[in-house]
């Protein structure tokens, strides 16, 4: 999976140093534990060890990120990220959103197959937490299945307070964004035994079948998210080349339509 262009960073990692689960910044292929970047700048508090637990006090640790980086990437007490063990960026996000079908590119090639209607509102299937994986970890094909199926997307984490936002104001609501490998266990998608397809929690919701990461990118640094170009290899051959202009439901609409059903915060929606 390659990162789109716009967002390779600065971004806030979630890392194993030691076997110490710790905030970092990442950026060109260097992390800094944010408690190092904490102690040059001398903040007093400690900071928080997940993204989640920052989410109260964003603008102040991203503040901390734009220092670090523009101290100089690389230097005294950076480490190059491949000597790290990432954890996926947000690890525990109590709700995960997930946009079906949301690109217009997409819903043509489904068109190919199936024949139905132009959706009228977004719609969503849950995927549980356990399902991340990490950025650079493994991911084990589940016994049984033949059609391991991916899509990379455009994770939106949304990290304030969100209840009937319109779409207006939609960014307000957001901390930042991050790459997701969507994989799908497409054999376990239908069932012949009930009247209910698909089966979204067989075919989505395998431990490790949702890569997140590396990092969290500030919305600050994404001047437009509905223009980020979005690429996936498998095995060094390109299998999607898309962009996030090409969503069907924007994601300001997409937030409009959750916060209108439950309030969002934390959570992290595509």
């Amino acid at each position: 999976m390659r990162i789109p262009a716009a967002a390779v960073g600065p971004g806030l990692a979630t890392i194993l140093l030691n076997d110490i689960a710790m905030l970092a910044v990442w950026a060109d292929e260097y992390v800094l534990p944010l408690a190092e970047a904490a102690r040059r700048h001398e903040v007093d508090d400690a900071p928080p060890s997940s993204a989640r637990a920052a989410l109260s006090e964003w603008d102040r640790w991203c503040h901390l990120l734009e220092q670090a980086v523009d101290n100089g990437v690389g230097g005294t007490g950076w480490l190059a990220d491949s000597t790290v063990t990432f954890l996926p960026a947000l690890a525990d996000p109590p709700t995960i959103y997930c946009a079906a079908a949301n690109y217009h590119d997409h819903l043509r090639e489904m068109r190919s197959t199936k024949s139905f209607e132009s959706p009228r509102s977004p719609l969503y299937f849950l995927a549980p937490p356990a399902s991340l994986a990490a950025h650079r970890g493994t991911t084990t094909r589940p016994p049984g299945c033949e059609r391991f199926d991916w899509e990379v997307e455009l994770a939106v984490i949304i990290g304030r307070e969100a209840d009937h936002v319109p779409a207006a104001r939609a960014h307000e609501v957001i901390a930042g964004y991050a790459v997701a490998n969507d994989l799908s266990v497409r054999d376990f998608a239908r069932r012949d035994d009930s009247p209910f397809f698909p089966d979204w929690i067989a075919m989505k919701g395998y431990a490790g079948c949702l890569p997140l990461g590396p990092a969290i990118v500030p919305a600050g640094r994404i001047s437009d998210p509905m223009n980020l170009d979005l690429s996936l290899t498998v095995n060094g051959v390109q299998r999607q080349a898309s962009n996030t202009k090409n969503m069907i439901f924007s994601i300001a609409e997409q937030i409009e339509y959750l916060s209108a059903i439950a309030p969002c915060c934390p959570a992290m929606s595509w």
